[in-house]
């Protein structure tokens, strides 16, 4: 029993140092430097699981995380080499570099630290970061609404403008926390037993939402949108082959979601209009894209080395604005590969839960219009949900057994 306690205990402290570390991820403004509480945190995680360990082992089955970043660091290394070899381009590198490694830290620890824990306390970590970032996020925004910009001379707003971003010198840094959540919600939803909690919830969808609008991301709002249409498409398609077999059933499903996106054809033009059309710098996406992918051309194999190489001209300083493309100048067609075989992997494994499998996507989406290479709290997410999905199909195979 006492064990029992101290082992509950534990764990509790365990979820509530988690979240503080995921939220002040996304609180770039409250950092020194380049480290802050969050950053400190993973640094305590990280330590305590090598000391914990005899030996360091990785594997492809319980790394994939890592072995992704250790290719994704050698293959920009190497275009790095190209890159001063052939002087295409030079620019500092120690950012990028840092920011990378400081990842890989962190996937080698939570895919250490995950990969031992149940579904079942991996699913209350999932529930003890809605609902703990819910009431965090809920006080910030409830100043924000009530026209209160500062608390204790730090701003909850963005650039001077009324957009929602709070203790985060980047929106997009806390709107990577908020992205997943409404999918995560409707998980808890269906999960939960008790009303009151379904309530809650449901409440914490509708701020996370408002939330999310208020940060003035049209990237977020976009994935949201997509993935809100994949959701429904999964979920009706999935009930149709559960208890139909009738193709004309199908037919018909298929011509409803056609005349629900042409009754909604403006407003989905509109979203992909500004998507397409404004970046969070205000460039054209388009132009963006194209000039990084004239850029990739000066090392196609293997890149040219971390660094941000387009901008509304060839290696104008700018990122891509899209995470396969940014991969793709840095890494080359190499890098590229390895990474649409992680989401892959990614997606193969989450889609037996179609909540969790949504909540991924709409991270993978995010990356369409921002470079997430850097983003902790999206590559705390990934691992999460990765082992969620993969341990509650491990435990269901050994209660098989």
């Amino acid at each position: 029993m006492e064990y029992k306690i101290n082992q509950d205990e534990t764990l509790f402290f365990e979820k509530f140092l988690i979240l503080v570390m995921v939220l002040f991820f996304g609180f770039t403004s409250l950092r020194f430097g380049m480290v802050g509480i969050g950053e400190v945190i993973l640094l305590f995680f990280c330590v305590s699981q090598i000391l914990r360990q005899e030996s360091i082992l990785i594997s492809l089955q319980d790394h994939i995380f890592s072995v992704f970043w250790i290719l994704f660091l050698y293959m920009v290394t190497l275009g790095f080499i190209i890159n001063s070899i052939f002087d295409i381009s030079l620019q500092s590198v120690s950012f990028d570099y840092k920011a990378y490694i400081v990842i890989l830290f962190l996937c080698f620890t939570f895919e250490s630290i995950f990969k031992k824990r149940s579904s079942l306390n991996l699913n209350g970590l999932l529930r003890f970061i809605f609902f703990g970032g819910l009431i965090v996020v809920g006080i910030l925004y409830l100043f924000y609404v009530q026209g209160i910009y500062q608390i204790f001379g730090y701003y909850l707003t963005y650039g001077g403008a009324e957009i929602f971003s709070p203790f985060a010198n980047d929106y997009h840094q806390f709107a990577y926390f908020l992205s997943p959540l409404p999918f995560v919600g409707l998980y808890i939803i269906k999960n939960e037993n008790r009303y009151g909690m379904k309530f809650i919830a449901a409440l914490g969808i509708v701020l996370y939402i408002s939330a999310g609008i208020a940060t003035s991301s049209n990237t977020l709002v976009s994935s949201w949108v997509n993935t809100t249409l994949i959701f429904f498409i999964l979920m009706i398609w999935g009930k149709l082959k559960r208890q139909y077999k009738s193709t004309n059933l199908i037919l018909l499903f298929v011509c409803f979601v056609l005349l629900a996106l042409l009754f909604s054809y403006e407003g989905i033009i509109a979203i992909v209009k500004q998507f397409f059309e404004d970046s969070s710098n205000g460039e054209h996406r388009i132009l963006l894209w194209i000039n990084a992918l004239k850029a990739w051309k000066y090392s196609p194999i293997v890149g040219l080395g971390p660094g941000s190489y387009t901008g509304n001209v060839v290696f104008g300083g700018y990122e891509a604005h899209n995470t396969f493309l940014q991969i793709l100048t840095q890494g080359g067609i190499l890098a590229a590969l390895a990474y649409l075989v992680f989401i892959f992997r990614l997606i193969k494994v989450t889609r037996l839960n179609l909540y969790i499998l949504c909540a991924t996507v709409t991270l993978i989406m995010y990356g369409f219009g921002i470079n997430d290479l850097r983003r902790t709290v999206l590559w705390f997410y990934f691992i999460l949900f990765y082992f969620l999905c993969m341990n509650t199909e491990k435990e269901k195979a050994q209660r098989g057994a």
